[in-house]
């Protein structure tokens, strides 16, 4: 099982919109095979603060979901939001 944390950082003033824009990616990427968790986190201490947490069966599944409409489409609006560039960490299970 491969694990993603992806944490990006919105503009201030553009949380809204960061979210009107991932709720749709996330309703239609929970619904992919091999995804086991798909969600979309705010941050309580800081409102421009986000991040994806998503479990994926193997790699495969996770390099479907890459190739996907909904996640196509959105990744590239999401750029302009973003106060920096999203931070992508990997982790596969431990044990």
């Amino acid at each position: 099982m491969l694990c993603l944390v992806v944490n990006i950082e919105a503009q201030e003033g553009k949380q809204d919109e960061m979210l009107a824009l991932v709720k749709p990616l996330v309703a239609a990427s929970q619904k992919e095979e091999g995804c086991i968790e798909y969600n979309f986190y705010q941050n309580l201490d800081s409102p421009t603060s986000f991040a994806f947490i998503e479990k994926w069966k193997d790699q495969a599944a996770l390099d479907f979901h890459h190739n996907q409409d909904h996640f196509t489409a959105a990744v590239p609006k999401m750029g302009p939001l973003c106060a920096k560039p999203p931070e992508v960490k990997q982790f596969d299970l431990a044990f």
